[in-house]
């Protein structure tokens, strides 16, 4: 090309081509000509007009459009501003997400990180799968572990990695079933549900006809001189939640993800726990010898230090959280104050 136009305000920029010019493509030895072509009358917007070889038509509409538009749908998925949604009673609040954690800098397991991140790759890459064996495309994973362990960082680096928005639902703040259907239907595709401490929100248990159901543990919405057994009338229910994760309520949206936290994965119903419903349990744990690596990476950029034997020793004997290891790291810029620090800080732990 002789000359490409820059336009565009702030931080986004938008390079083009000037009307008339061309510029060639080669895509599996094929040459694909793009022109920039005016808009009718001078007043419509200008457009790409693509041409090529007849005998490479099948190749053109089936592999290097689609692989054009796949690319324009990555970029913008990458540059579009992330929303967190809470809910205020049956309604929805957004603000911004500007949440940094990324895989690469989440302190978990290495083996765990990539066997999620494959795992949602492939969720991504599976819409013809899930429509062809009539399931509804969504996923679900149970993250859990005791508290400081990166639940809440994983979230933020799965929203920033998939680039979804994210719904927290706070079960709380919910009061009838019929308030949650129309709080979830309202999510749209290509989003993130995310209930945290769900082991905290099923808890009063109850049963009728000998089936055990369970309402979600709640302060008195007025309801305290209400002698009626009909708890679904004053409160969610379990059933009710999952209705829409696994029900016939799970086909009203598409390419969905739903993740809940738990800091004691032996506390929940067993029908939360199947595969359908949560299919990839995720266990964040203490801090390991990688984890702190990472850490230790992102707080100071070194990939060594005098202290890494002593430190990695002491890992393997003290259980710490990686919440706990970043606030001594936090304490002092200089690498060798902070990693002195954390050293007399496990051990005493050990102690």
């Amino acid at each position: 090309m002789r000359r490409l136009c820059l336009s565009g305000a702030g931080a986004r920029k938008v390079m083009s081509m000037d009307t008339g010019d061309s510029m060639t493509d080669v895509f599996e030895g094929v040459r694909f000509t793009w022109t920039s072509v005016s808009g009718e009358g001078r007043k419509g917007p200008d457009s790409l007009e693509l041409t090529f070889d007849a005998e490479h038509t099948d190749m053109a509409l089936g592999t290097y459009v689609p692989s054009i538009t796949a690319a324009v749908e990555q970029a913008r998925r990458r540059d579009c501003k992330l929303k967190i949604f809470m809910n205020e009673g049956s309604s929805l609040r957004g603000i911004s997400h500007n949440h940094p954690a990324t895989f690469d800098t989440l302190a978990m397991d290495p083996p765990t990180k990539q066997a999620l991140i494959a795992d949602l790759d492939r969720f991504l890459k599976r819409k013809e799968y899930y429509r062809r064996i009539g399931k509804a495309w969504k996923r679900g994973y149970l993250l859990y572990g005791p508290p400081g362990t990166g639940k809440s960082s994983l979230v933020a680096a799965v929203a920033n990695y998939l680039r979804f928005n994210l719904y927290d639902l706070d079960l709380s703040e919910v009061r009838y079933n019929a308030e949650l259907q129309k709080l979830l239907i309202g999510m749209p595709n290509r989003s993130i549900l995310v209930i945290e401490d769900i082991d905290c929100c099923f808890s009063a248990t109850s049963r009728e006809g000998g089936k055990e159901r369970k309402t979600l543990a709640r302060a008195d919405y007025g309801h305290g001189d209400d002698d009626s057994d009909d708890c679904s009338n004053k409160s969610i229910t379990l059933s009710g939640l999952l209705n829409f994760i696994d029900g016939l309520w799970s086909t009203s949206g598409k390419e969905r993800v739903i993740i809940f936290t738990t800091n004691y994965k032996d506390r929940l119903d067993p029908a939360l726990l199947r595969p359908g419903r949560m299919d990839m349990h995720v266990y964040m744990g203490y801090c390991g010898w990688e984890a702190f690596r990472t850490l230790a990476r992102n707080y100071f950029l070194v990939d060594d230090h005098p202290l890494f034997p002593e430190i990695q020793e002491l890992l393997a004997e003290v259980e710490v959280t990686p919440a706990e290891v970043s606030e001594m790291l936090l304490r002092n810029e200089d690498a060798d104050i902070a990693l002195l620090g954390l050293v007399e800080f496990l051990t005493a732990k050990k102690q």
